[in-house]
């Protein structure tokens, strides 16, 4: 399998697009580990507890955009990030529900003015992929298909990032299918109306199927013909 290069890297965050201000970004995933280790053992042992997940960014400060401004100083948010990647259906990606523990900026007299965002998951990641790459549906659409070889029975987490709308109201669903081509809606998968920028992340039940086969569609309401819609969506299977 081929390495990737992290230039390609893609960060949603709430109704922003904030790839194109930062340059750098750490993603940790771990699990605490209290000790077991009896008498008689040569060696330790651990039992597993509780997980966490943080992510890190550095990026450059832009005062002209307010919304940049304006996610990394909220707390609770939804966040997609998906490493060296994001421009394909199927790229990984990491969908975090999370909250700022710190915002800082960096003004060096002879360099530009950086910042720096830690963020904290606030719920279970979710790792998952691209359904939708960030950008523009026109008018009513429906996804292509995306085959996970199999059907699952752990529960999915979908994130839905709306950058613009230029008019209408617009429901993007998830469907999902047993056989190719035969789609129905996803219980509970519909998002909220969006009719401009929004976010959303949809959790199911912990047990709830998701058949083989998945796409959306984006379906517009009012408006006029040639309205469009710009967002990323990204779904995951739970384990």
């Amino acid at each position: 399998m081929p390495f990737i290069h992290g230039r390609a890297t893609t960060v949603l965050f709430n109704s922003t697009n904030l790839s194109g201000y930062l340059n750098a970004s750490d993603f940790a995933h771990t699990s605490d580990m209290a000790e077991t280790t009896v008498y008689g053992l040569g060696y330790k042992t651990y039992l597993q507890g509780q997980s966490d997940a943080t992510a890190s960014f550095t990026g450059l400060y832009d005062p002209g955009l307010p919304q940049l401004n304006t996610a990394l100083g909220v707390d609770s948010g939804v966040l997609t990030y998906s490493a060296g990647a994001g421009a394909t259906i199927g790229d990984l990606a990491d969908l975090m529900l999370v909250s700022g523990t710190s915002l800082t900026k960096s003004a060096p007299v002879g360099d530009v003015v950086a910042i720096g965002w830690n963020v904290q998951s606030e719920a279970t990641v979710a790792i998952g992929y691209i359904l939708h790459p960030l950008g523009a549906d026109t008018n009513t659409t429906t996804g292509a298909e995306k085959d996970d070889t199999a059907a699952t029975t752990s529960g999915w987490t979908a994130h839905l990032h709306v950058t613009a709308v230029s008019g209408g109201s617009w429901v993007v669903k998830l469907q999902d299918a047993a056989v190719s081509n035969t789609y129905s809606d996803v219980t509970s998968g519909s998002f909220t109306a969006a009719t401009g920028a929004t976010q959303q992340r949809l959790s199911s039940a912990s047990g709830a199927t998701l058949r083989r086969y998945v796409r959306y569609t984006a379906t517009r309401t009012g408006g006029t013909a040639g309205d469009t819609i710009t967002f990323l969506l990204a779904l995951a299977r739970n384990v």
